[in-house]
């Protein structure tokens, strides 16, 4: 069993005043177990002011973590300039953390699956389900690759957790959280071993959201398309209303449906930008042959996503709920940026405790017939 304890603080100018109020929020000289680990989200903010690393190493137990646009928990507390603390806490389950090497495109598969073993060489058998933060890099399709590499060092252990992502009007400066320090390129995992029985949940954007053209992928490379339909991928999306002289309007905003043909359910793939040649990139792979279809979220899917998931935590009372959202739902909300955590919280009503936080990709696994899970 599995308890958390939860802390935040708005105090970004004030070190000791931050330090005080996260550490009398978790009472940890009373509430903490045998075996613990932390999870800090924030905005960068707290990052460049040291205090995430002055709160981290005052914690008698490692933290891993990710700054982050915005985020909220079940103390209520939602905003741009927030530090929370997540602790998993427990007396029969026990944790293990590690940090990769720098990632490049020469060691990815290397220092990922170092780590890996690393965190599960700590433990005495095999873990139950693991957590990982990964950070936002521009080199690869960074969440299929992570999940390829973990799939197979671990033999598809279920992994659970997103990408960093700092942003303001464009991806700015995410950083993977580790013990306190911050890495722009390396990323951090945690493993758990014991009797936690966890339940995972997937809201993608529902195909009926589909716009009826779409096109199939006649030359890409990794996670860039080149051309759709024999034509330039820009020419594509023109025809669509979502380009415009050879720029695409909203990239992060566009949802874009893939479909293998392999009897699988249509990925969901963030567009993330367009290169000097006219190219787009993906937060995914995009083989030859692959039918795309571009998808469109609205404030009324986001909303009714957060009642499902708020209604399944009050039949299921979990003592860990932990939301990651994709960026694109929150600016799909324009204005009304703060709807998605509000409707979590008055649905939650501060019974259940919870954190919620907006990623720039998130691993969640999914139930495959036969009932195992698939990353």
């Amino acid at each position: 069993m599995i308890d958390m304890l939860i802390a935040h603080t708005l105090e970004v100018d004030d070190p000791s005043r931050a330090l005080r109020e996260t550490l009398a929020l978790l009472d940890l000289s009373r509430r903490l177990k045998k075996n613990s680990v932390g999870i800090v989200h924030c905005s960068n903010d707290f990052i460049e002011n040291g205090m995430v690393r002055e709160i981290c190493e005052r914690m008698p137990f490692p933290t891993i973590g990710m700054n982050t646009l915005l985020h909220s928990s079940s103390l209520g507390l939602i905003d741009n300039i927030l530090l929370t603390l997540c602790v998993l806490t427990s007396d029969d389950v026990r944790f293990s953390t590690a940090l990769t090497e720098p990632l490049t495109p020469a060691n990815m598969n290397s220092a990922i699956a170092y780590a890996y073993v690393d965190a599960e060489n700590l433990l005495q058998r095999r873990p139950a389900f693991g957590f990982v933060i990964a950070p936002n890099l521009n080199f690869c399709a960074i969440g299929e690759e992570v999940i390829d590499i973990l799939d197979r060092v671990s033999d598809r252990l279920p992994f659970f957790g997103g990408v960093a992502a700092d942003y303001s009007v464009t991806i700015r400066n995410p950083k993977v959280i580790f013990n306190g320090e911050s890495f722009s390129d390396r990323l951090a995992l945690i493993l758990t071993e014991g009797r936690v029985n966890p339940r995972f949940q997937c809201y993608p954007v529902p195909a009926i959201k589909l716009i009826q053209q779409k096109g199939i992928v006649t030359a890409s490379e990794g996670n860039m398309i080149k051309t759709v339909n024999g034509r330039p991928v820009l020419e594509f999306l023109e025809d669509l209303g979502l380009s415009h002289s050879g720029h695409i309007a909203g990239t992060h905003t566009i949802p874009i449906f893939l479909d293998s043909h392999d009897g699988n359910p249509p990925r969901v793939r963030i567009m993330h930008g367009q290169t000097a040649e006219g190219y787009i990139t993906l937060g995914g792979k995009v083989p030859v042959d692959t039918t795309l279809g571009i998808g469109a979220i609205n404030q009324e899917h986001v909303e009714a996503t957060l009642r499902h998931a708020g209604s399944l935590a009050k039949r299921h009372n979990p003592r860990v709920f932990i939301l990651y959202s994709c960026l694109s739902r929150n600016f799909s909300l324009g204005l009304d940026y703060r709807a998605e955590l509000e409707t979590l919280r008055s649905q939650t009503d501060g019974k259940i405790p919870y954190v919620f936080n907006y990623t720039a990709g998130e691993f969640c696994p999914v139930h495959e017939r036969g009932g195992r899970y698939k990353n």
